[in-house]
């Protein structure tokens, strides 16, 4: 039988078809996928079913998850001599994720694509796994081969204006984004696009109009919406809209992430966040051992050591333990980028700056190997800017301002920051103008 992608399903009746078309259309947009399992279970006999409940499971990079994905796999494995072609790769690619080997499991992805271009959630978790490799040319390659075969499709112009945005062409980006919008007003890639390339292109004002109609039917638009009102020199509102975050929230590495990411905003910002901290690290003491993706990793360390929970010193050795165990293709992420960023985290959110800075700065040139958006990268680059201006390092401060005040033009706090640094250098008459030109943009938001 065929489902509705017109691809063939090994032993499917009509109930794993349905399962698998609604299962297909949720992964698509970002909604959660509850009842999937259950019907798994239901259809011992059909491969496609318990690959996508691994699948599933493995997305959630917790240890439960990789468990509950390894029992799946196992169930399918069984029915190999009843699968077909294309359920055979699904099987080694999710044998290749759950042994570690991203790498070729993201080739296996690839190669899925160029011969099933129907299989959108091959695409999609391909997608995933660039991002996690932090290889923003593959998504774009996975990205145009899905569009060839599916020029119209909401949620593949989206994935394609994020690839593209990834790949620093803006301009393309948000002409795709607009296309996808225009037919699915919230679908999710294509908002995350439409959304970055506003804010990178100083358009604040808009960006803010853009995403307030969406809090309430796309699930990351609050936290794009907080992350802009920052941004805005309003971080007050964005600790409200994290307050009605964590309320709809739960314990699930890409909650976790973002309210990691969130607090850690408002608090560079010159913000007391109270005790944020502490609900968001009660969790993160079963996350020490957990090594899937180094973006991941870095986000549950600083929010036990901004919470000044004990598990640090436990994680930091573990981070160093799976570096010395890491593949060559993950060496240089584990080893020269999670480590020492590791450690750099540690030292700032215990308040020193001048340890931190150093260690940051090593890490740096080894930030897209992490894994993850540029967005989520930078915020290791602002505490990175921030350990910097702390400990006195004002000539590197300021290269690195100078860049973010032409690749984010609308922030205040930037050019506040860059008047400071040029007193600090005696450079008077550039300290005026980069204060006058945050006065200009305060008022402009103030008036909106």
């Amino acid at each position: 039988m065929r489902d509705g992608q017109g691809l063939e399903v090994a032993n499917a009746d009509a109930d794993a078809l349905a399962a698998l078309d609604a299962l297909r259309e949720d992964w698509l947009a970002d909604r959660r996928c509850d009842r999937f399992p259950a019907i798994a279970d239901r259809h011992h006999d059909c491969p496609m079913l318990s690959l996508m409940a691994a699948n599933l499971a493995l997305s959630s990079h917790s240890q439960g998850g990789r468990s509950l994905g390894a029992r799946y796999l196992v169930r399918a494995k069984a029915m190999a001599l009843q699968a077909g072609a294309r359920e055979r790769a699904w099987l080694a690619a999710t044998e290749a994720w759950l042994a570690g080997e991203r790498d070729r499991c993201l080739a296996l992805h690839e190669k899925m694509i160029a011969e099933w271009p129907d299989d959108l959630l091959a695409g999609k978790l391909g997608l995933q796994h660039a991002l996690n490799l932090g290889d923003a040319e593959a998504q774009l390659r996975l990205a145009e081969r899905l569009l060839a075969a599916h020029p119209g499709h909401p949620p593949v112009l989206g994935m394609h204006a994020f690839a593209l945005g990834e790949c620093k062409r803006p301009d393309e980006a948000e002409d795709k984004a607009r296309h996808a919008l225009a037919r699915a007003p919230h679908e999710p890639s294509a908002c995350r696009a439409l959304s970055h390339c506003l804010v990178a292109s100083g358009r604040l004002v808009e960006a803010e109009a853009f995403l307030r109609p969406l809090i309430d039917g796309w699930p990351e638009g609050r936290q794009h919406l907080a992350r802009l009102l920052i941004d805005m020199d309003r971080p007050d509102e964005a600790l409200v809209l994290f307050d009605q975050m964590r309320r709809a929230s739960g314990d699930d590495a890409e909650d976790t992430v973002n309210a990691v990411a969130l607090l850690a905003r408002v608090e560079l910002h010159g913000v007391d966040v109270g005790a944020r901290w502490q609900d968001v690290a009660r969790p993160l003491d079963q996350r020490l051992h957990d090594h899937f993706v180094p973006l991941l990793d870095l986000h549950y360390l600083y929010g036990l050591a901004r919470a000044a929970k004990a598990g640090v010193t436990e994680m930091l050795a573990s981070l160093e333990d799976r570096a010395e165990q890491a593949r060559p293709f993950e060496r240089e992420a584990w080893a020269d980028g999670a480590v020492p960023m590791a450690h750099g985290l540690a030292a700032h959110a215990r308040g020193d700056a001048a340890e931190a800075a150093p260690l940051l700065g090593q890490a740096m040139p080894h930030l897209r190997t992490l894994g993850g958006s540029s967005d989520q990268r930078a915020l290791f680059g602002a505490i990175h800017l921030d350990a910097l201006i702390k400990s006195g390092w004002n000539d590197a401060a300021l290269k690195i301002l100078q860049v973010d005040a032409q690749e984010r033009p609308g922030v205040p706090a930037i050019q506040r920051a860059l008047a400071d640094l040029y007193r600090k250098l005696g450079r008077a008459e550039q300290a005026l103008a980069a204060d006058y030109q945050a006065e200009q943009l305060v008022r402009q938001y103030a008036s909106a």
